[in-house]
């Protein structure tokens, strides 16, 4: 059965998770702290639900801008058409944004810019071992001794002289947790910091690191 995890690295290829970036001005509050804004429209439908009720779930306060997409001259319109690329929904908070409604890509936009605030008790626990003690991101892949991807990895992890943590998802005892918390459908799933990688290759993750 553990076996069967693997088959899951195909739909790598269909992730469309897309990184969170900085070309927006500062979305902070009047304390100059991070700030939260969701962009959505009727068109968007599910993918826009899913991104709220994420933040819902999770206590965040947020500012909704509901947008009228027949009104091109719109201001809140002009703006996230500047800033989004037309994508919604757009989730903005400091200097990040997303543009899906992706749990992960929404989880390291909170936790970049709230630290663990926002994650849930268990969550915590892992991701305690994704930062130093000065609080620095860690490279950190969970794997299994049997997975070829994931002796794929370490290999080029020590080739570039890569620090990272190794955890062994099935000697963890905590296999059912782990997998669950994590959402860890195959391996190697590898992190940096609160940054989901998005791929199995060491490109994919030095494209993270920087």
């Amino acid at each position: 059965m553990r076996k069967l995890i693997i088959v899951a690295l195909i739909a790598v290829g269909i992730w469309y998770w897309q990184k969170h970036g900085s070309s927006h001005e500062p979305l902070l509050d009047e304390a100059g702290n991070p700030a939260v804004e969701i962009y959505t429209a009727i068109q968007c439908g599910s993918p826009c639900q899913q991104a709220i009720d994420i933040l819902d779930a999770r206590g965040v306060p947020y500012q909704r801008i509901n947008l009228n997409l027949e009104d091109e001259q719109n201001e809140d319109v002009k703006h996230w058409r500047s800033i989004g690329e037309n994508m919604l929904p757009l989730t903005l908070a400091g200097n990040s944004k997303v543009k899906s409604s992706s749990k992960w890509e929404l989880i390291g936009l909170l936790g970049d810019n709230f630290g663990d605030q926002y994650l849930t008790q268990d969550e915590k626990g892992y991701f305690s071992r994704h930062f130093d003690a000065n609080g620095s991101p860690k490279v950190v892949m969970y794997g299994a001794a049997w997975c070829p991807g994931c002796a794929a990895l370490r290999k080029e992890f020590e080739a570039h002289g890569v620090d990272y943590v190794d955890i062994d998802v099935e000697k963890s005892g905590e296999f059912d947790k782990m997998t669950r918390v994590m959402d860890i459908p195959g391996y190697p799933a590898t992190w940096v910091g609160y940054t989901r990688v998005h791929g199995v290759t060491y490109s994919d993750v030095k494209a993270v690191m920087n």
